[in-house]
């Protein structure tokens, strides 16, 4: 087939625009500073009863990374979540951690502002006595029984 130097001059500038748009994408959406994270899916109760809408932060022990990321998940109302980095519900990196965990009510009475259901030492990572090791590959960890 016969190709005119005008049709190839017409098609390099399209042609690199969208190689470029290609690769401007390929680069925005991509994170290489990402560290690979692992499904990892636990339950939380107090006192005997499950806890829907509570928080569970995982803080990581390795407290010198100053870039280091807090996996968390909500939990529902059967008790279970499942702990997000990057993407919902995409899991953790591998590594040891302190676990917090943060259950608010809204102020109905007009008072202070909104209360916590749980006693504050779960709030904090160095007193909550929480902790959790994610491994590579899929996670089930022990469920988190918490005491007043």
């Amino acid at each position: 087939m016969f190709v005119s130097k005008t049709s190839l001059s017409l098609r390099k500038p399209s042609t690199l625009l969208a190689g470029g748009l290609i690769a401007l994408f390929c680069c925005s959406c991509g994170n290489n500073n990402r560290k690979p994270v692992f499904p990892v899916r636990g339950q939380v109760s107090f006192l005997g009863q499950f806890l829907p809408g509570a928080l569970v932060v995982f803080h990581p022990l390795d407290e010198s990374d100053k870039e280091a990321v807090r996996p968390q998940g909500h939990v529902g109302p059967d008790g279970a979540f499942t702990l997000t980095t990057y993407e919902s519900g995409d899991g953790a990196p591998a590594g040891d951690y302190r676990v917090t965990v943060e259950l608010w009510l809204a102020d109905v009475n007009g008072d202070a502002g909104p209360t916590s259901r749980l006693p504050a030492r779960y709030a904090k990572p160095n007193s909550s006595g929480l902790t959790a090791t994610v491994n590579a590959g899929p996670n089930d960890l022990q469920p988190f029984v918490l005491n007043p």
